[in-house]
């Protein structure tokens, strides 16, 4: 079970998509961060960035999106990139990483911002995310100690977050969302094994970041299982899944 707490990491970096191609570039299995990031410093990787920004890039957000939780995240997403994979798509699953690692994005996407794109809403702001922020802290105990200024920083922060992740466009209005298949496919081999059921996948609130519904992942994932990575049976009820592969690895290798 998640334990929701809110961090305030995305302060230190939002979407770093650019950032973290780079970091990608030069990321040895195994790297520890301060060898990463006293790398980053000497090559000047990050151009104009300062010592204290690289370091939180590499320590606070890079690390804790792609390293934390897997070491091998750095090894699947460079397969991918190696094959020449999309800039939108690495983004869409940049997206996910991100969110894991920062609940709050999760949550606020999840329940503030797909509710209400649905409702009609059309432009987001600061408003919203403010709102969000304050009725957690009121109902939830996922907030300790944030001040006024902080939770104005994190409010902006998160529009700034889902701009880059490509749900709002630079003048923060919201843009229509196409899960590919490839990210679609990728989300449901790494749940799978992260050990989760087949319905525990259908389940997952993951899909939720890109506004897909029960019905919505179960309708994507039969698509893709028309493409030969899996089996899908789908009673109506209970959905099983007959896998293929047997690793991550063994996927991103199939996907050549």
């Amino acid at each position: 079970m998640i334990v929701r707490k809110y961090n305030i990491d995305l302060c230190k970096g939002t979407g770093l998509i650019q950032e973290s191609l780079l970091l990608f570039e030069v990321y040895v299995n195994g790297m520890p961060r301060n060898e990463l990031t006293e790398n980053s410093i000497k090559s000047n990787l990050l151009v104009k960035a300062s010592n204290k920004r690289i370091k939180d890039i590499v320590e606070v957000a890079f690390y804790k999106r792609y390293i934390h939780d897997n070491p091998k995240v750095p090894l699947y997403l460079n397969e991918l990139i190696s094959h020449h994979v999309s800039l939108d798509v690495l983004t869409q699953l940049f997206f996910i990483y991100t969110s894991r690692a920062n609940l709050i994005l999760m949550d606020f996407v999840t329940m503030v911002y797909w509710p209400q794109v649905q409702k009609g809403v059309l432009e987001f702001n600061s408003t919203f995310s403010r709102k969000f922020i304050a009725e957690t802290i009121r109902y939830t105990d996922y907030i300790n100690g944030w001040s006024d200024n902080t939770q104005k920083r994190v409010s902006s922060y998160l529009i700034s977050t889902i701009v880059d992740f490509k749900l709002l466009d630079k003048q923060r209005k919201v843009k229509p969302v196409f899960v590919y298949d490839l990210t679609a496919n990728y989300l449901a081999h790494e749940l799978h094994f992260n050990g989760l059921s087949d319905m525990g996948i259908v389940n997952s609130e993951e899909w939720k970041l890109f506004g897909y519904s029960n019905f919505d992942t179960v309708k994507h994932l039969e698509r893709l299982s028309f493409q030969g990575n899996f089996i899908l049976q789908n009673s109506g009820e209970i959905i099983k899944i007959d896998w293929k592969y047997k690793t991550m690895e063994e996927l991103l290798n199939g996907l050549k």
